[in-house]
């Protein structure tokens, strides 16, 4: 018996609907993996720089990782990266109340700069409003709703 075109074609369908499902479900898994442990002195200035590109509003990354070594303390010269804005118009800040934050917490954090006492995993925020100021606020906490009312609260945005 004699198969037609139509056949052929069907095949090749059906072939390419399981492939683009087999895709998808490995870019989940790999993405989920890629969100885990991001570095703070990676994610820090593409969110500065994000934020810079946007002129107004918050960026947000949950699961930041925080370690000892490297960067430490993280300055606001380390955090502008490659976007074009001072360092004095920084300003890094801890959710009010977290307890990741303060001499004997994990972190140190001053209005210039971060010093890393333990290895932490933490939400981070940056917000600017062109607006309303020139600074760019830095915010970071552990519970990720904390930190974005923290974020429109700094930079005026609510």
């Amino acid at each position: 018996m004699k198969r037609g075109q139509a056949f052929d074609t069907m095949m090749l369908v059906i072939s390419v609907i399981v492939a683009v499902a087999i895709l998808g479900m490995l870019l989940g898994f790999l993405g989920g993996i890629g969100s885990f442990g991001a570095k703070y002195s990676d994610v820090i200035p593409d969110l500065v720089k994000k934020i810079n590109t946007q002129g107004v509003g918050i960026t947000l990354q949950e699961k930041v990782e925080f370690s000892v070594g490297g960067m430490n303390p993280f300055v606001a010269q380390n955090a502008i990266g490659t976007a074009p804005i001072s360092s004095d118009n920084v300003k890094f800040s801890c959710v009010s109340g977290d307890n990741l934050c303060g001499t004997d917490n994990p972190l140190d954090v001053e209005d210039g700069s971060i010093m890393i006492n333990q290895k932490i995993t933490a939400t981070v925020a940056v917000c600017y409003n062109d607006q309303k100021s020139t600074t760019y606020h830095i915010i970071i906490g552990s519970v990720t709703k904390n930190v974005r009312n923290a974020a429109m609260t700094l930079c005026d945005l609510g």
